[in-house]
């Protein structure tokens, strides 16, 4: 959460150009998906106070990026943080099912390779 915070709070002045301009948008949902599936593996939220929490965070990140003259808040970036947090939830049970399949097959190599 700090990395991405300080990311979207830093300096920015160069305009992207015209073929990577959704990489903004992609940010957006590649950081949300990553901070839903870090939430949820970390605390027992249920998905609503999870959505809520991360929508809360985004809003607040577009909140203070209105105040800072390198940056601009866009009711889009909280749309897609929103989608994306949805989206993140949604897949955790793929995710954490991942996670489980490759820390067994990492300590089965461990254990055989002794």
């Amino acid at each position: 959460m700090a990395v991405i915070t300080f990311l979207a709070l830093m300096p920015w002045t160069q305009e992207l150009p015209k073929p990577f301009r959704w990489s903004d948008k992609l940010n957006h949902f590649a950081a949300f998906v990553a901070l839903s599936w870090s939430l949820l593996a970390a605390y027992p939220l249920k998905a609503t106070q999870a959505w809520f929490g991360l929508v809360a965070y985004g809003a607040v990140i577009e909140g203070i990026q209105s105040y800072l003259p390198w940056r601009s808040a866009e009711w889009a970036d909280l749309g897609v943080d929103a989608l994306a947090a949805l989206v993140g939830i949604l897949l955790f049970p793929l995710f954490e099912r991942g996670v489980v399949q490759v820390w067994s097959l990492i300590s089965a190599y461990k254990k055989h390779h002794k």
